[in-house]
């Protein structure tokens, strides 16, 4: 005692019938689109921005300006001789001269013209001053008068002499301050110098890297443009694929419903059907 008891529904789903030929019109044309590759075509545009002319103006003015002042040339021979000479250009080195020779010369009270003429005024000046008051003492021309002269003319010359040595020791002392400071300085302007021969070619450098910012764009351009020729196959495979499952609602499909199929469930529902009848005939045999 066996057997099954199946429900099999089956649904089919039509499109609108005015809608078929546009439907098997679209499929042919992406079939045959597909098959002569062309159903989606690879974009092989230059999507690169050149340069703008004011920028290729400017970049010109700049390469100029580097090339005018690199190499030895213009500024960069300029700061160049700042480093061979130790920090200074050529009017800084003429003071320091003066500064060195300040600093580590001898003392020589002749070496200043104006001073010596100074000294001589005040030294005849004395003479005079003791010439009159030995005059006017009926002295003139005396011994006395010639010892008190040759004092003050001395005293004059001693104590002017100390004084301008005093002033040469602190020149001195100030012009080793100087010559100190100097070198520090020099060591600064070497170091400024030697950056400003760098900065020199800063001008070299925009237009280098523009040009190869440039060139970086143009080969991602060219890399997309492969990339897109070497997908452009998968891509035709993959919107054939799009373009069918458009298709997928329509069509027939078929639903099964799979019953009781043991022998106790069937005797249960025949002895359900068997009553049924009698019920329905008056219960009678």
């Amino acid at each position: 005692m066996g057997g099954s008891n199946k429900t099999t529904q089956t649904t089919s789903n039509e499109p609108y019938s005015a809608a078929k030929p546009l439907l098997n019109q679209g499929m042919g044309d992406a079939l045959k689109l597909y098959k002569d590759g062309g159903l989606v075509k690879p974009n092989t545009m230059n999507t690169v921005v050149p340069y703008a002319q004011q920028t290729t103006q400017a970049m010109g003015g700049l390469q100029s300006l580097g090339q005018a002042n690199t190499g030895g040339q213009g500024l960069s021979g300029q700061l160049q001789g700042i480093i061979d000479s130790g920090g200074y250009n050529d009017n800084q080195m003429t003071a320091l001269g003066g500064i060195k020779d300040a600093a580590t010369g001898a003392f020589d009270i002749n070496s200043n013209p104006a001073y010596s003429q100074v000294r001589q005024r005040a030294m005849d000046a004395a003479s005079n001053a003791a010439a009159l008051n030995a005059s006017g003492a009926g002295r003139y021309g005396s011994g006395t008068h010639t010892n008190a002269a040759a004092t003050a003319v001395g005293n004059v010359a001693a104590d002017m002499d100390m004084g301008e040595y005093r002033n040469w020791q602190g020149r001195k002392d100030a012009a080793n301050t100087q010559l100190f400071n100097a070198g520090q300085q020099g060591q600064s302007n070497m170091g400024n110098a030697y950056q400003g021969m760098q900065d020199a070619y800063s001008p070299l450098l925009q237009v280098g890297a523009m040009n190869e910012d440039l060139y970086g764009r143009t080969l991602n351009d060219q890399l997309r443009i492969a990339q897109e020729r070497q997908n452009a196959p998968l891509a035709n495979i993959q919107a054939l694929q799009g373009v069918a499952s458009g298709a997928g609602n329509l069509g027939s499909s078929t639903a099964t419903a799979q019953g009781p199929s043991n022998t106790l469930s069937n005797i249960a529902g025949g002895a359900l059907a068997g009553g049924s009848l009698l019920k329905s005939g008056g219960g009678k045999l």
